[in-house]
């Protein structure tokens, strides 16, 4: 409930991608009204079954009848409340008295990814537990009723992200061969334990492979036939292994658990010590009692998803900060291996205690930046009422992470200016010159190539970069006389950036072509509109 005071507190989430997900939201949902006539012009819908459209069908579908940003609300209330309850039903799977183990994935609900506005990812977090529990729940009679659920869970996830699918698939099939190879020679009361038993050995061998590997890889074909349909599509294509070293400096202090500040680094630090003093406690209870079981292959699971999570490429076939999501599910193979081990009450409140007391530090450091945030939001966004809809609007961001009057930064890793004017496309109906999702190939809404402003407005197709490289009057040109630029927004403008040749070359094209029309009350934005304008009839035109 606490987590969810800053999301609920503030007009705006101050993310990084969400803007961007409520205009592909809102143009999703509005694309065939006739009043839209400016979606048609520059926008597709992508008619392939892709992953990573989840939160953009829940945001349409809520946005169908209430305002967007409340929209967007939900949508992370449904995350933020899921995952604990994910992480309880998995938990509770292995041992009916292992859900206050739960209260170690509070400190992961506001993560790296959840304020960059990766929506899609954190959604597959709870779709992740909630997979993976089934299978434990119902590993050893799998009917056509769990068959069809898995089935359905899958595909769910799927079109979340496909680096939580192949996770839990990696999981799900280490632990099959793990469990039944632990009941043919780890079952002392079992008929396969005697040696002349091969008649046993073999039942026991079958009704393991087909409950817990069969049957589920049935479930699963539906999901696995779309990824390798994706994947032939968009290519293997994947950038090169991050160095070693990097990988663990990232690792040790858990770094997706940062977003804004650099106290937050010794909160994550701590939740990482965190683990290890709750490994060590319960590996020492576990050592004096001399109990071994087939749980404690949780332990090799994550170690497995710790060398993947070195092996990996950072990116592969369109798909970007791979390391980043991988760097969590160690930490939830731990949680599951220490809720299977019965150890005293007290010990689990210790956890807990600590567990809350770190999740109440990381509250107290968002809400204070949230609170600062959407003061220089209000101010990006001050003038969008000026903004007719119909037409098309060029941000301009000289600084992604945003820089205050007095040269101090405002977000540390969270460039949530970088689409903000997502929030002024998907309010206002315009087309948005920098939408990042319509350049890729596999969210629901893709620019039409011919006037797609990243290879037509850009430079290099540098249209984020610092300074912008755009060269405005010439986009009509450059799209056969399809596309233009209606308005130009211009935010955290810096005098270091003034004797720039992009720089100079936008703020001529701007003196010549377009009118000042608003600046905010910092002078951080200033919002442009093009000469002789007559109305949003003028933008057909």
């Amino acid at each position: 409930v606490l987590q969810l005071v800053p999301v609920w507190a503030f007009r705006y989430f101050p993310s990084q991608d969400g803007p961007a997900h409520l205009n592909n939201a809102t143009v999703l949902r509005e694309f065939h009204h006739p009043d839209r006539t400016i979606y048609r012009e520059y926008y597709h819908l992508n008619k392939n079954l892709d992953p990573n459209w989840m939160s953009h069908l829940l945001l349409a579908a809520l946005g169908a009848f209430l305002p967007i940003l409340i929209a967007e609300k939900l949508v992370l209330t449904g995350y933020v409340v899921l995952l604990p309850l994910s992480v309880r039903y998995a938990l509770r799977a292995i041992r009916a008295d292992a859900g206050l183990v739960a209260f170690l994935i509070f400190p992961f609900v506001p993560n790296y990814l959840y304020h960059m506005g990766f929506y899609n990812f954190m959604w597959s977090l709870p779709l992740y537990f909630f997979v993976f529990g089934y299978w434990l729940k119902h590993r050893e009679r799998f009917g056509l009723r769990e068959t069809v659920v898995m089935t359905f869970l899958a595909l769910a996830l799927y079109f979340c992200h496909l680096v939580s699918l192949v996770t839990v698939c990696l999981g799900i099939g280490f632990l099959a061969v793990w469990f039944t190879v632990f009941d043919l020679f780890g079952r002392r009361d079992s008929p396969a334990s005697h040696p002349s038993s091969n008649r046993g050995r073999g039942r026991i061998l079958w009704e393991g492979v087909k409950n817990r590997a069969l049957i589920p890889l049935y479930a699963l074909f539906p999901t696995f036939l779309l990824g390798v349909v994706f994947l032939n599509q968009k290519g293997a294509g994947r950038s090169d292994r991050l160095p070693f070293q990097y990988q663990w400096d990232r690792l040790r202090v858990l770094e997706s658990l940062t977003s804004y500040d650099d106290r937050e680094i010794a909160l994550s630090t701590a939740v990482v010590w965190l683990f290890v003093a709750a490994t060590v406690a319960w590996l020492v209870v576990k050592i004096v009692r001399r109990r071994w079981h087939r749980w404690d292959v949780f332990a090799l699971v994550a170690v497995g998803y710790v060398v993947l999570y070195f092996i990996s490429p950072d990116a592969m076939s369109g798909g970007s900060f791979i390391s980043h999501r991988l760097m969590f599910y160690p930490f939830f193979a731990l949680i599951l291996w220490l809720g299977a081990q019965p150890v005293h009450r007290a010990l689990q409140r210790t956890v807990q205690v600590a567990a809350i007391a770190l999740t109440l530090g990381f509250l107290t450091l968002h809400t204070v930046r949230y609170a600062e945030l959407n003061d220089y939001l209000d101010e990006y966004l001050s003038g969008m009422e000026l903004i007719e809809p119909n037409t098309t609007v060029l941000p301009l961001c000289f600084s992604h992470v945003g820089i205050a009057p007095d040269g101090r930064q405002l977000a540390r890793r969270i460039g949530l200016f970088l689409h903000a004017s997502g929030y002024i496309a998907a309010e206002r109906r315009v087309v948005e010159l920098d939408n990042y999702e319509g350049n890729t190939s596999y969210f629901p809404v893709l620019f039409i190539w011919e006037v797609n402003p990243f290879a037509h407005l850009a430079i290099d197709g540098a249209i984020e970069a610092i300074p912008p490289r755009v060269d405005i009057d010439s986009y009509p040109r450059r799209s056969n006389g399809k596309g233009h630029v209606d308005y130009v927004l211009v935010w955290n403008m810096q005098e270091r950036y003034r004797d720039n040749e992009d720089t100079q070359r936008i703020f001529r094209q701007l003196g010549e072509s377009y009118d000042l029309i608003d600046t905010s009350k910092r002078g951080l934005m200033t919002l442009y509109r093009r000469k002789n304008w007559n109305g949003a009839a003028d933008a057909a035109n």
